[in-house]
């Protein structure tokens, strides 16, 4: 994840610093209300995996506090749908633990508002993937735009934290620079872009050329760069393309310093500064990543899984540089990017392959 207002502005986040451990990705539930058309897990309505007991999770928090995690992100299928999740978010702030919820919205009405005002929720990730009649299709629900814009207004009316999720595509490119233009004006103070990972329903088909991302992406943090100097309070964020910190940097007035700050973040952070844990208590290095179980809490506790410096994989994952192959493997910033290890997975059935959504041209990746 690219801090990319706080890079602008000349700042480091502590995460970036290590002075924490990873971001805690907790898949709560299997389940969800809506048919998305990017689900990396396939979520859906009838969905019935053996999701970890209530009992379970509740003593797992203990061993998440244990490696000292910024947050911990709850999401799903649907969070929200999961009938002890005030007690598990009880039990998160009783540890000490910083809480967000990723959620599409949908059921956040008065009543769920207040009860995520209540429990002390650090941060409400909304996903919405673009104008009214590219959202609802894009999540299979006729009033779904509409739906999440509301449980916005409500959360923020009560002062909790909130942001809009937006992940791109090839469908819904055009509508990028509307919806984060009414997220500014609706009140909410973060803004997140999730490049497409090629995992579940998500296909290559949906990502847009190169050529296409490039273009739209200059537009984006040209505009990133004038929010950021207009209101320090308004985060933007890049995520599943470490690419973005390179190209930013040619944007940025002082493109050194931003590169400073981007060394810090380093890529890439499955199984390093991300973990995933499914809602089935096995642990992977990252949500995309889901055909190569690290172990499952059920068997082990979450500290001997994620400090097991036997597990060759996640070893290799922590220090990949040298084993990244074609373009990655010869970028001059392979060693603060290293592209998406998920998304080469993927397309070509190789970890090490060069990421197909790198958009960088020859001179970027030369260094120059």
């Amino acid at each position: 994840m690219i801090p990319c207002s706080k890079i602008m502005r000349g700042e480091r986040s502590v995460h970036n610093e290590r002075k924490t451990g990873p971001l805690f990705v907790w898949n709560v539930i299997s389940r969800c209300n809506l048919l998305c058309s990017h689900c990396y897990r396939d979520s859906q309505a009838g969905m019935e995996a053996p999701d970890l007991s209530d009992e379970k999770c509740l003593e797992l928090v203990s061993q998440i506090k244990a490696v000292n995690p910024p947050i911990v992100l709850l999401t799903g299928g649907e969070p929200l749908l999961r009938k002890n999740i005030f007690d598990l978010i009880k039990e998160c702030k009783n540890q000490g633990l910083r809480v967000g919820l990723s959620t599409n919205g949908t059921l956040i009405d008065k009543s769920m508002a207040q009860k995520i005002s209540q429990a002390g929720v650090d941060y409400v990730g909304i996903s919405i993937d673009g104008k009214k009649e590219h959202h609802d299709v894009f999540r299979g629900s006729k009033g779904a735009y509409d739906a999440s814009w509301a449980g916005l207004k409500i959360l923020n009316e009560l002062g909790v934290k909130t942001g809009v999720r937006f992940t791109l595509t090839a469908a819904n490119s055009g509508d990028l620079m509307d919806i984060l233009e009414k997220t500014v004006a609706s009140g909410c103070k973060r803004f997140c872009l999730y490049h497409l990972v090629y995992a579940g329903r998500a296909s290559k088909d949906l990502d847009m050329t190169v050529k296409a991302k490039r273009d739209i992406l200059k537009i984006f943090f040209t505009k990133v760069k004038e929010l950021s100097a207009k209101d320090p309070s308004f985060d933007v964020l890049t995520t599943d393309n470490p690419a973005d910190g390179i190209f930013m940097s040619k944007i940025i007035d002082d493109g050194e310093a931003a590169m400073s700050c981007i060394m810090a973040h380093g890529g890439c952070s499955a199984g390093d500064r991300v973990v995933y844990l499914d809602s089935t208590g096995d642990v992977y290095p990252c949500q995309f990543l889901r055909d190569h179980s690290l172990g499952n809490v059920k068997d082990q506790t979450f500290l001997e899984i994620w400090e097991n410096h036997s597990n060759e994989f996640l070893q290799q994952l922590r220090n990949k540089k040298g084993l990244l192959q074609g373009v990655c493997g010869e970028c001059a910033h392979k060693g603060i990017c290293g592209g998406c290890r998920a998304r080469a997975k993927a397309f070509h059935g190789s970890l090490w392959a060069e990421d197909p959504a790198c958009y960088l041209n020859e001179n970027e990746k030369n260094g120059v």
